[in-house]
C-alpha cells in the first residue's frame, strides 16, 4: 500500500471518529430531557449518512465504481435513513397521541 493510500485511509478513519461524536453533541445541544429532539435526530442521521459514504467510498472502494453503483448505494442509504426518520417521527406522534 502506498503512502498516499495510507494517508487517504487514515483521513477517512479520522472523519469516522469525529462523526461518531456528532450525534452525542447533537443530543446534548438539541435533545430534550429523556428523548432526542427532531434536530438532534436529523444531525445523527446526517452524520450516519456521511459515515456510511466514507466506509463505502474508502474502505469498500466504491469511489472507483461507476455512477450507477454509487447512485444505487446512495439511494439505498437515503431510503434506510429516511425509514429510520419516519419511524422516529411516527413513534413521537404515537407517544404524544397517548399522553393524557
Amino acid at each position: 500500500m502506498s503512502a498516499s493510500e495510507n494517508r487517504r485511509l487514515l483521513r477517512a478513519w479520522a472523519i469516522l471518529v469525529v462523526l461518531t461524536a456528532v450525534p452525542v453533541a447533537g443530543t446534548l445541544v438539541w435533545g430534550g430531557t429523556g428523548s432526542s429532539g427532531p434536530i438532534a435526530v436529523l444531525v445523527a442521521l446526517a452524520a450516519s449518512f456521511v459515515k456510511a459514504r466514507q466506509v463505502l467510498d474508502h474502505f469498500l472502494d466504491l469511489r472507483r465504481s461507476g455512477p450507477g453503483w454509487r447512485g444505487f448505494f446512495t439511494a439505498l442509504l437515503l431510503l434506510i435513513l429516511g425509514g429510520a426518520l419516519a419511524c422516529h417521527l411516527w413513534g413521537r406522534f404515537l407517544g404524544e397521541a397517548t399522553l393524557p
